[in-house]
């Protein structure tokens, strides 16, 4: 009976200790009552070999002792991934279920939200966790003005000038031309122009020159190019989607990119111009910062003769008297919405991946920048750089991005109706008429005319203004203009 007195003392310190564990895991997780959570992403290559690295460290240690389990599976190109997702959702036959999480893009995450199937993410992170992340990358996954987060940013990445050293070290020693001039894309032009002449005067064949440049990408050009020379070619005013398609702007876009294709100065080839690279075809290219580890150390030419070649990274160029810009880019994490239990699991996994140590590891490795502020600090990244080798092509590759990713306005088009449609008409409009037209010129040139006489009709006024009109035409159709 003496003791009686102890018993609500006891079902106190119980319900503390029961309260503390549920606040711990609100949702009943734990070792021996786990959740597995699916992933679907588009990695590949060294990319694929970290993100598997991470996902078996955190099942074996951190999602272990939390009762989560990741299964990540590569589902192809971000295009493949994308279609795929879309089958499930539409219960295609053959069609698998959809996963918890997928790599996209916001244009693909506003798409999927405008069904309701996308999780508002925001109710699992606190405010000081929102706030450890880069501004840009938080905001690019929010949709609306309440605050709600449709995209976690795991990784990001920028473009990046990659130069074959060696031999473009070999035209700088006969001509006289300096790196200096990569600094501008009417640089790039000028250097294109003087290498094509160059290694033109190398043989007795008349105009059989070779291509200096080429990019991935192109519409980014067109897109932060446009933003750059002040016009935004997808604006969002008052909740629509505006079209700023600049006539002079695109004249200027046109004379730096289109006009030296033509001419034979710049050039595509392969699928990638990091392929283009590795054949001799191109000696730089700009591509993303995220496919660096890509960029060949040997070329091999069409005869057989190979030789090793040297790399330099270059920060992005940008035109003449503006302020760099440069695109922010790099697909994040999207949860399909089911019931609390299962979302809280997968942002738990994504808090995780992009912890300082976690996300710093996947970006050296992987070629992507860190997401979160202090990952970026020189402090941070100096013990990690130590370890790959300062001079190494990773850690040079990650300087250079988030040096631009601090010096330069990085930007990407707010996700809209049709954004993806609107994206391919500009990836397309240009680039594929210059390969086309240059295929024109050659047969011109194949007949005996001289290439300036072949590409004279491509370089005029007409031409340029029936491909504006049609490009604008395009877009307009798919905005809604």
């Amino acid at each position: 009976m003496k003791r009686i007195w102890m018993l609500p003392l006891i079902a106190a310190v119980c319900l503390s200790l029961l309260a503390g564990c549920q606040k711990n895991d609100p949702y009943g997780l734990s070792e021996e009552n786990p959740i597995s959570v699916t992933v679907w992403h588009y990695y590949n290559g060294v990319q694929k070999e970290e993100f598997d690295n991470l996902i078996r460290s955190f099942n074996e240690n951190e999602g272990r002792k939390q009762g989560i389990i990741v299964k990540a599976y590569n589902k192809g190109s971000i295009d493949e991934l994308s279609n795929l997702i879309n089958e499930s959702i539409n219960k295609k036959i053959g069609s698998e279920p959809l996963p918890d999480v997928f790599s996209a893009y916001a244009d693909k995450v506003y798409e999927i939200d405008k069904m309701g199937l996308a999780a508002d993410i925001s109710s699992y992170l606190t405010p000081e966790e929102i706030s450890e992340y880069v501004d840009a990358y938080m905001e690019e996954g929010k949709f609306d003005k309440v605050g709600s987060i449709k995209v976690f940013p795991i990784a990001k990445s920028t473009e990046i000038l990659a130069v074959n050293q060696t031999d473009f070290n070999k035209f700088a020693q006969a001509t006289g031309m300096t790196d200096e001039a990569f600094s501008t894309w009417e640089g790039i032009a000028r250097v294109s122009e003087a290498y094509y002449k160059w290694t033109d005067s190398l043989t007795e064949t008349p105009d059989d020159g070779k291509a200096f440049f080429g990019r991935d990408a192109f519409a980014n050009y067109l897109i932060v190019g446009s933003m750059q020379l002040g016009h935004e070619i997808f604006r969002t005013q008052d909740g629509k989607t505006v079209l700023d398609f600049d006539k002079e702007t695109m004249r200027k876009l046109w004379d730096n990119y289109y006009v030296p294709y033509v001419n034979g100065y710049f050039g595509t080839y392969g699928k990638f111009r990091s392929d283009d690279v590795k054949t001799g075809k191109l000696a730089a290219y700009v591509g993303a910062t995220s496919g660096i580890s890509y960029f060949p150390t040997s070329v091999t030419l069409e005869d057989g003769t190979s030789y090793s070649i040297e790399s330099k990274l270059y920060s992005l160029p940008n035109f003449e008297g503006t302020i760099p810009h440069a695109v922010q880019q790099g697909a994040g994490m999207m949860v399909f919405r089911s019931d609390e239990r299962r979302e809280y699991a997968a942002t738990t996994f994504l808090k995780w991946f992009t912890s300082v140590e976690n996300n710093v590891k996947f970006s050296i490795g992987s070629g992507y920048l860190p997401v979160k502020k202090v990952s970026g600090t020189q402090e941070t990244l100096k013990p990690f750089l130590e370890k790959a080798g300062d001079k190494s092509p990773a850690s040079e590759n990650l300087m250079i991005g988030l040096y631009t990713a601090n010096r330069y306005r990085l930007y990407t088009t707010k996700p809209f109706q049709g954004g993806d449609k609107a994206r391919e008409v500009l990836q397309n409009s240009m680039s594929v008429k210059a390969k086309e037209d240059y295929e024109k010129v050659k047969i011109l040139m194949d007949q005996g005319i001289s290439r300036e006489n072949a590409v004279s009709d491509y370089l005029s006024d007409e031409n340029f203004d029936l491909w504006y009109q049609d490009t604008r035409k395009q877009l307009e159709t798919i905005i809604g203009e």
